[in-house]
């Protein structure tokens, strides 16, 4: 699968975009028969159907790629807008064999006026989209396989939406399947939910077209595959496979569970897929001595057998990731066999034996399709797996203007601005008793201070002795700064923004608001630290240090401009002396 935004997760130019869109008859000519660097061989021709989702995910907060300018208005220099026209038009360019309309994700805790609203503004757009298909000269000669992006928080929700999209399609051959999102917060804890949801989707396709519309789950898939094959899933995506394998993480077969590199032990490593055989000839002590050395982007060189060899950090990356992959395509290649076989009640009935998630949800399910109570483990009661007896129907109530009408706002909001909190318009003044200031980047988490991200500097300011002298101030996506104290107001918990480097006027604006924050209280400080490792807010806290004189950033040179890095010991370490070094220079009469 393929995401329509990717070229966001590339840091690509426009221009680069452009290249990508028209000097290629779609990117399986772009990945074929090309030069390849280093030894590697040349790529085989790229022969696989390429799915493109349309990014909604990834647009559903961007204050770049919204809606296009008014007549005469100034384009966005990606000429990419969150509108069907554009998203059809991008999958194109790229020579999608299969498509998902654009939609609009609904995250977990959005309030309910803007959760109904997002619902019928993916209906909209999935029906825009047949309608373009249908009508539209250019992509007269193009017959991708559709799948319309549906939505919903429980068997209610999504139902309606399935039901409402077919009774407003006049396309009805267009639509080949429905593919189902915002699920990726489900994978683990909520097996429930995720089993209302499928089966609602599955339940509200008409029988007689059941064998027609293929089902497809976003980001939910591994060893929950004979479960989903069960509910009636035809296919679905999951990154986790590389997601494990940037932690360094082996995915064992077996057992499902992740294993770091420093925890196996190469003698007891059976695995005979391709990318452990090359592994195995390189050896794991190589791959982790590798993976321990103070260089990155660099080749290391490596002393064997007489012999120097040279290897990038990136190469056991690829491979772990490899084996992974491997992992996952056996699962899937299981559940194939059984349904050939006519076996498939038989594997997930297994699989329910071994895993919890898997035996709860087949209970659930079992609770509305009785047909499946056989394959429900004896010790696991389908009663007490069941959902509520009366769950709240889902419709959607509009008044005379056409409006939705809802009872409730509270929760998350994805449509906050930045005039809704604004530093500068507040009642601030630093804590004369904390003389340290440390900008960190804001989380997903509201509020931030409960935040894992957040917690472990915490954590370590504590263990050093240091967390009374500091005074944390957040840096917002969308807001610039927030002090602690302001981590509670409305505005901050309830909004959900993430900063991106393709957004340039939020990043402006950011930087603006923080230097003012900086030029206003920079000197109330003996000293300010920023420690940010992912690139974006790394390079907004730096250009606003760089610009007004004040702060450093930190960890001083992490190996890498991503996440995992703020984990790391050796750089909550630096922090923390820092911070020591910081107060042992301040004269006495200060640090009292």
């Amino acid at each position: 699968m393929f995401q329509a935004m990717s070229f966001l997760d590339f840091h690509l130019s426009p221009d680069s975009l452009e290249t990508w869109r028209t000097e290629a008859e779609g990117l399986h000519e772009w990945h074929t028969d090309h030069d390849s660097p280093k030894d590697n061989p040349d790529p085989a021709p790229f022969t696989q159907p390429l799915f493109v989702d349309s990014g909604g995910f990834k647009l559903m907060n961007s204050r770049t790629f919204g809606d296009p300018p008014e007549e005469g208005g100034e384009e966005n220099e990606w000429e990419i807008y969150t509108n069907p026209e554009s998203i059809l038009s991008l999958q194109y360019d790229y020579g999608a064999d299969m498509l998902a309309t654009l939609d609009y994700p609904i995250p977990p805790d959005l309030n309910q006026a803007e959760k109904y609203q997002r619902v019928e503004d993916s209906i909209d757009s999935a029906v825009e989209c047949i309608r373009l298909l249908e009508e539209n000269e250019r992509y007269a000669d193009w017959d991708p396989t559709v799948y319309a992006a549906i939505h919903g928080h429980n068997y209610e929700e999504i139902a309606y939406y399935v039901s409402n999209l077919l009774e407003r399609t006049d396309y009805e051959s267009t639509i080949d399947g429905f593919a189902v999102g915002s699920l990726v917060p489900l994978r683990s804890g909520n097996i429930g939910t995720l089993v209302d949801i499928v089966q609602g989707a599955t339940d509200a396709i008409p029988p007689e077209r059941r064998n027609e519309i293929a089902l497809h789950v976003f980001g939910i898939g591994g060893r929950l595959a004979p479960l989903l094959a069960t509910l009636g899933v035809d296919s679905y995506d999951s990154s986790t496979y590389i997601q494990a394998a940037q932690h360094k993480k082996f995915i064992d077969r077996e057992t499902g569970e992740k294993k770091v590199v420093d925890d196996i032990d190469a003698a007891e490593w059976d695995c005979t897929c391709e990318a452990c055989k090359e592994l195995t000839e390189v050896g794991f002590q190589d791959m982790k001595f590798v993976f321990n050395a103070d260089q990155s982007y660099k080749p290391i060189e490596v002393k064997r057998d007489g012999q120097t060899m040279k290897y990038m950090k990136s190469d056991f990356y690829a491979l772990i990731a490899h084996h992974n992959f491997h992992v996952f395509q056996e699962e899937v290649d299981d559940v194939r066999r059984a349904i050939d076989d006519n076996r498939l009640e038989q594997e997930v009935w297994d699989a329910a034996q071994d895993n919890d998630d898997i035996a709860a949800g087949i209970a659930r399910a079992a609770s509305r399709w009785p047909e499946l109570e056989s394959v429900v483990p004896d010790d696991v009661a389908i009663d007490s797996n069941a959902p509520e007896a009366n769950p709240e129907t889902y419709q959607t109530i509009f008044n005379d203007d056409g409006e939705i009408v809802v009872p409730s706002q509270d929760g998350t909001s994805l449509s906050h601005t930045p005039s809704d909190f604004d530093l500068q318009d507040r009642s601030f003044e630093p804590d004369p008793t904390r003389p340290i200031c440390l900008l960190v980047p804001c989380s997903q988490t509201k509020p931030y201070s409960d935040s894992r991200t957040h917690g472990v500097i915490d954590s370590r300011l504590q263990e050093a002795g240091l967390r009374d002298s500091v005074e944390k101030v957040s840096v917002s996506g969308l807001y610039g700064p927030v002090p602690k104290e302001y981590e509670r107001d409305d505005a901050i918990l309830s909004y959900d923004y993430v900063l991106t480097d393709a957004d340039t006027s939020q990043t402006d604006l950011v930087t603006r608001r923080l230097k003012s924050f900086l030029k206003t209280y920079g000197d109330e400080y003996e000293q300010v630290f920023g420690y940010a490792t992912s690139k974006t807010y790394r390079v907004v806290i730096d250009d606003a240090f760089t610009q007004t004189g004040v702060g450093k950033v930190l960890p001083t040179d992490p190996p890498a401009r991503r996440l995992t890095e703020h984990f790391r010991n050796e750089h909550l370490d630096e922090l923390a002396e820092k911070v020591q070094q910081s107060l042992n220079t301040m004269p006495t009469k200060e640090k009292s």
